[in-house]
């Protein structure tokens, strides 16, 4: 059997991350989402159900253009979709799927989301590749009927994984990952659920929640 030079197996992995990141990088981009099928109940859904709307989001990235690229001169990453676009579609997939309806007049909260981080970083490696993609929301809550800012948080979530260079769904699949894990974090924070619960009229939070 013949053994590769360290080297040699380097090489290799920048030549892989190259081709992978060419592929990412083309005029469609990385179809990055939150499907509803990945989208669960959680104890967002204990509240009396509210009309909520969602503000246009706001793009805080130092670049905004990409998401990332590869390694050392390699292609830019993009997605398919403006990144805004992105994030207010999975806030309103997670609203919906707690029971409460996105709207655009009368609402009881509007939720006003910033993008802090949307980023996928690729390690060249050999045989695989490590792909690490992580999402950051900062997101306020406003009384939509008073004006009053009720909350305002930081969400996070990270994804990595080890993939070869003959899975060429591992760079989408990483950051669709890393964007539901922030949702999620979104959707079990006891103190959002608290800042909630009084707006629908007789929502109350989880007795967890208030202490």
């Amino acid at each position: 059997m013949t053994r590769v030079p360290g080297a040699s197996r380097r090489a290799l992995g920048v030549v892989a991350v190259v081709l992978i990141a060419g592929g990412c990088a083309s005029t469609s981009g990385l179809d990055i989402g939150y499907p509803a099928a990945s989208a669960n109940r959680a104890m967002l859904g204990s509240v009396a159900p509210l009309r909520i709307g969602i503000s246009p989001v706001v793009d805080r990235r130092l670049d905004a253009v990409r998401i990332g690229s590869a390694a050392k001169g390699g292609a830019d990453i993009v997605t398919s979709r403006p990144v805004p676009e992105i994030v207010h579609d999975a806030l309103a997939t997670e609203i919906g799927k707690n029971g409460h309806a996105v709207v655009t007049t009368d609402a009881d909260a509007i939720l006003a989301a910033e993008v802090d981080e949307f980023w996928l970083d690729i390690v060249p490696g050999y045989p695989e590749i490590q792909y690490v993609g992580k999402v950051a929301i900062a997101l306020a809550v406003v009384n939509a009927h008073t004006g009053e800012r009720l909350l305002a948080r930081r969400y996070f979530g990270i994804r990595r994984q080890q993939a070869g260079p003959d899975a060429p769904d591992a760079a989408r699949e990483v950051m669709d990952t890393a964007l539901a894990r922030t949702i999620h974090d979104l959707a079990t924070d006891r103190e959002l659920v608290a800042a909630l619960a009084g707006l629908g009229g007789g929502a109350s939070a989880p007795k967890s929640a208030r202490q």
